[in-house]
């Protein structure tokens, strides 16, 4: 006779799983290495920073051991401190920050309007001019009149044009207004 679960058809076996998709090792190492990287720039630049503001290491003593020594592993295991005579110098930086007023970079040699130099017209003209953070001078008026309208229009139109040092103030450049001298001279063309 014959057996009927035999003559069942029979399941297929299960697809195989397909392989897992995991990091190649490669990429963990690259990353690895940038991580040192990272690392070791940042070490560095904090290294140099301090080299930089005086703070060093005192140097290593081979004194005799004493009966208050302690051992050499006690000595590793406590921070070290900076001599005392660099702390007053960073402190003293610290509490100057730098300051200053606006400086005129080059003064440069006005242009002699053609109409004042037919008419023989000399002079001094003052001008007052704020310069900016970046060294521009804006809002330009005259301080001292020269005597001559076309030397002190003139004089304003080569100020606006010149280059400024701004003002610094606590480390920072900030908007100032300066006083500067543009002279008209006949001789000097």
């Amino acid at each position: 006779m014959s057996d009927p679960m035999s003559n069942r058809p029979v399941d297929p076996p299960p697809p195989p799983e397909p392989p897992r998709k995991g990091s190649s090792p490669l990429i963990w190492i690259l990353v690895l290495i940038a991580l040192i990287a990272f690392a070791w720039y940042f070490y560095n630049r904090q290294a140099g920073t301090a080299q930089d503001a005086g703070v060093t290491a005192p140097p290593a003593t081979s004194d005799a051991m004493t009966p208050d020594a302690s051992t050499p592993a006690d000595d590793e295991a406590k921070p070290r401190k900076a001599p005392a005579t660099k702390a007053p110098r960073q402190v003293a930086k610290a509490e100057r920050p730098a300051s200053r007023e606006a400086v005129l970079l080059t003064q440069p040699r006005p242009s002699y309007p053609p109409e004042a130099y037919r008419a023989h017209e000399e002079g001094t003209v003052v001008v007052m001019a704020q310069v900016d953070a970046m060294g521009n001078a804006s809002d330009v008026s005259v301080v001292k009149h020269s005597g001559s309208r076309v030397l002190d229009r003139a004089a304003l139109a080569e100020v606006r044009k010149w280059k400024f040092r701004p003002a610094m103030k606590d480390g920072k450049a900030v908007a100032s207004s300066v006083q500067v001298p543009v002279d008209y001279r006949m001789e000097a063309q």
